[in-house]
């Protein structure tokens, strides 16, 4: 086993093409016979080549692997530098067991374990295992990888393509507070060159809060107001007023990513555990769209009456758009993904929505994680 590995490692050193067209190359080929049981082949293009191999500390790489292979069964053997493309002297060994046995990644973090049961990690919590630290530069090999995340965002809506606050209207929302989250499962999937194309579904809610506190949020007979409950009532003071809507969507998003895929990865190991997080590399954008089915709708409206809080929380359909569609713009540099969102659809069905509106569609900026 060891001399095999010893074997692969050598051959790892230079870019070897595949053995159909090894025979037209013009390369040259070194075989050091070591023993009965390993030899070491080397495959170079030209002599100049074969020079630049005084840069490999191969001695290390060997030493590793011995100490590895006499800690536990080696599959697979990556050897990495900053660089992720040559193995000079300063490269990481990186030694693993193909496949780990438990393996858990959301968004950029990745928490990896290689124990058989509980009883055997609990054993390395009170062992002396040091604790490996190492970087390297990771490029996009599967066609298509899946990974979840998490947008956070602000929501507003427009008013026949204003903000409400322009004309004073009771429904003005407060974006600060007024919070979208989605959960989303996304599949990323490599055409050609930069061009990715990311696809998916997710969960999502939408929030909006009102600028004005004592605005209840009711459904009328013929559509939705948005009425100064200190006008019936004005022992009741508002604190907080917010109209709630989720929705379970499908997306997909054309993106070119001109890193085509490239991450750096940061590696924490110790014993059978390790803990990655990735930062993607270079400038990324992309235009697309999605579609969504609300599955629910509430109310919620904290004032204080009597000098006590209170809470009043109603379900109901607020005249609130079964189907939601529209258009989604993201763009991301390094580790920073930003996306911005505007429904096509109107927020409330028909001519639902509040008296002196023209059609109120939703839209959202906001940040992945």
């Amino acid at each position: 086993m060891k001399a095999i590995i010893t074997t692969l490692l050598a051959i790892a050193l230079v870019a070897i093409p595949k053995a159909t067209q090894a025979s037209d190359s013009q390369g040259d080929t070194v075989v050091i016979e070591l023993s009965n049981k390993s030899k070491i082949l080397i495959y170079t293009e030209d002599k100049e080549a074969l020079k630049d191999l005084q840069q490999y500390d191969i001695n290390r790489m060997i030493a590793d692997l011995n100490k590895a292979l006499d800690s536990k069964k080696i599959e697979k053997v990556e050897l990495r530098d900053k660089d992720g493309n040559k193995y000079m002297k300063d490269t990481t060994l990186i030694i693993g067991d193909g496949e780990v046995k438990t393996r858990i990644k959301i968004g950029n973090l990745e928490l990896m374990v290689d124990a058989d049961d509980w009883d055997e990690l609990e054993d390395e919590f009170d062992d002396d295992i040091p604790v490996r630290r190492y970087n390297y530069e990771e490029k996009s090999i599967d066609r298509t990888d899946h990974h979840f995340n998490v947008d956070i965002g602000m929501n507003n809506w427009l008013d026949d393509g204003e903000f409400p606050d322009a004309e004073g209207q009771p429904y003005t929302v407060k974006p600060w507070g007024s919070w979208y989250i989605a959960l989303n499962s996304t599949n990323r999937t490599w055409v050609t060159g930069p061009l990715f194309m990311e696809w998916g579904f997710g969960f999502s809610w939408y929030n909006w809060k009102m600028e004005d506190p004592n605005r209840i949020i009711e459904k009328g007979d013929d559509f939705i107001e948005f009425n100064d409950v200190q006008v019936t009532n004005p022992d009741i003071s508002g604190i907080k007023s917010r109209l709630t809507a989720p929705y379970v969507n499908v997306s997909f998003v054309p993106m070119l990513d001109f890193a085509k895929g490239k991450k750096k990865v940061k590696n924490l190991e110790r014993g059978s555990v390790s803990f990655r997080t990735y930062k993607k590399q270079g400038i990324r954008f992309g235009v697309g769209g999605y579609a969504g089915y609300r599955i629910g709708g509430n109310t919620k409206f904290v004032y204080r009456e009597d000098g006590k809080k209170q809470k009043d929380k109603e379900k109901g359909n607020y005249y609130l758009e079964n189907f939601r569609y529209g258009v989604r713009a993201q763009v991301g540099y390094k580790g920073l993904d930003l996306f911005a969102m505007y429904d096509l659809n109107n927020v409330f069905a028909g001519d639902r929505g509040p008296a002196g509106s023209n059609g109120m569609n939703a839209i959202t900026v906001g940040i992945t994680l």
